[in-house]
């Protein structure tokens, strides 16, 4: 089958390298229409996806969406299940770690696929703001 590279494709391509926020497809479409007005969601969808079965882009699902990402090196994604972003781990260490002490029957690890899931320090730090504020103004009431 004969690879093509439409412009649709191309435009697809140059927004994904340009961003770190591994978009979902629905925010890939939203970027890329704004050059290229005609182009539809199935028609980002369909790039997505053959870009991933070929190896261009990767394609991962966390927070039961899929998400993009341009960047094929070698690298697990961290997932704040608060405010929904996702970043990169470029940590090798801990994948070796595990494909090297996975005791699995009857099966060898040969590469891993992380996506750790918490709070980033963003998250964290609003949340004990607002616990903060929360207490001063159980304080302030009960005066």
């Amino acid at each position: 089958m004969i690879k093509r590279n439409t412009v649709q494709k191309m435009k697809i391509m140059e927004y994904l390298m340009s961003t770190k926020s591994h978009p979902t497809a629905e925010a890939v479409y939203a970027e890329v229409s704004k050059d290229i007005p005609t182009i539809s969601l199935s028609t980002v969808y369909r790039n997505l996806n053959t870009m991933a079965e070929e190896g261009e882009i990767i394609k991962f699902e966390v927070g039961n969406e899929a998400h993009y990402d341009a960047d094929i090196s070698f690298h697990h994604h961290v997932y704040c299940k608060v405010c929904k972003c996702v970043f990169d781990l470029h940590d090798k260490e801990i994948a070796d770690y595990i494909t090297d002490n996975a005791k699995i029957p009857n099966f060898k690890v040969e590469s891993t696929n992380l996506i750790f899931v918490g709070k980033c320090c963003d998250c964290i730090l609003s949340e004990e703001t607002m616990q903060s504020m929360q207490l001063a103004a159980d304080e302030i009431t009960a005066d």
